[in-house]
């Protein structure tokens, strides 16, 4: 399987590129093997699954557990995608404007609030889902309470689900709501798993990881078949893993510069 390499930031014109939704050009550019692979295959909706801390050599080494993500990436393209930060928000912010995080300003979820009421027109902290909307599309974004609660006014539809301590709960529920959102047949959704992300942290040797992990797989799946053929996913790390010393104990020297480099895995499929 040939990897390609990209920014996050690519990703966000890429979709506009492909769906024809006007927007100020971004810092990032579209992706050339991505519109070709979606336009041969008819792609008219698109579907943005951000895997916190799906870093590269992590996504490398899960990779027999990943089997629904593996299915779609065997027919898909596979990237090792920079990351523009090391830390969820502003990463994120990163994918969903096309913007470093010098230029969207957006390093917490407070930020988002305080950069709108600054300059509510500014485009460097519009996603693509408030262009798409813009432009009388059908746009929805399923993530934390906090973080959705920004997108009122700016999203005819969003679905937040509150933090939680039982982060395989938490990943369920917001799956649940992908999956609602999927049957009003948006032009694009946007859904941020975490369970990854909170294992990192939390778990103490890699079979904790790898549960989560495997939910992780087991909620792409669901999404996966609820998507209208003709979807382009975008499935995505924010950042790589935390804990680095941890889990890079026995590390190869790729994967430890994989690690430092902040590199992710994006991987694209169709439906």
């Amino acid at each position: 399987m040939k990897i390609f390499e990209c920014s996050t930031i690519d990703i966000a014109p890429t979709i506009s590129r492909l769906l024809k939704i006007p927007m100020v050009p971004p810092s990032g550019r579209p992706i050339p093997e991505v519109e070709n692979y979606a336009k041969e295959r008819g792609c008219k909706r698109a579907v943005i699954i951000v895997v916190d801390s799906l870093g590269y050599s992590l996504y490398r080494s899960f990779s027999p557990l990943l089997k629904n993500l593996n299915e779609l990436a065997e027919k898909g393209l596979v990237f090792k995608c920079k990351s523009t930060a090391a830390i969820t928000s502003p990463a994120i912010a990163s994918i969903f404007t096309g913007y470093l995080p010098e230029e969207h300003n957006i390093y917490s979820t407070a930020d988002i609030y305080a950069e709108t009421a600054k300059n509510p027109e500014n485009p460097k902290v519009r996603s693509i889902m408030e262009w798409a909307c813009r432009a009388g599309m059908k746009a929805s974004a399923v993530i934390e309470s906090e973080g959705a609660e920004s997108f009122r006014g700016r999203l005819k539809s969003f679905y937040g689900v509150p933090d939680s301590e039982d982060i395989l709960d938490y990943d369920r529920k917001i799956t649940e709501y992908a999956l609602q959102s999927l049957k009003e047949r948006p032009d694009i959704l946007a859904v941020h798993l975490r369970s990854l992300d909170r294992f990192s942290h939390r778990a103490k040797n890699w079979e904790e990881l790898k549960k989560a992990a495997e939910a992780v797989d087991e909620n792409l799946s669901k999404i996966f078949r609820k998507a209208e053929k003709g979807t382009v996913f975008f499935i995505c790390g924010d950042h790589a893993i935390h804990g680095g010393a941890k889990w890079l104990k026995d590390a190869t020297k790729e994967e430890i510069e994989n690690h430092r480099e902040n590199v992710v895995a994006l991987i694209v499929g169709c439906s």
